[in-house]
């Protein structure tokens, strides 16, 4: 997964001067930096299959492609626009 998606580094780099939330609340536990690693490995607002705990564990699996796939059919709004952190609309 490249660092493309819409994450509180991606809002704080290209579309700072619109304030969009960067720290998750989703989650239970205190507000969280939304990065990829938050979403794919930490956040416990979604679901996944996989044990895997860093993007090196993921892609040294044996089908990387498929855990991934697997976790956005899970979680169709993760990495998207729609799933911007703090709930915000």
């Amino acid at each position: 997964v490249p660092n493309h998606a819409p994450t509180g580094w991606y809002r704080d780099r290209f579309r700072m001067r619109l304030r969009e939330p960067t720290l998750c609340t989703l989650h239970s536990g205190p507000p969280r930096y939304h990065t990829r690693k938050h979403v794919l490995f930490e956040c416990d607002h979604y679901t996944r299959k996989y044990r895997h705990s860093s993007i090196e564990d993921l892609l040294g699996s044996l089908d990387p492609f498929y855990d991934i796939q697997q976790f956005l059919r899970d979680n169709p709004t993760a990495l998207a626009f729609e799933d911007i952190p703090g709930g915000a609309d």
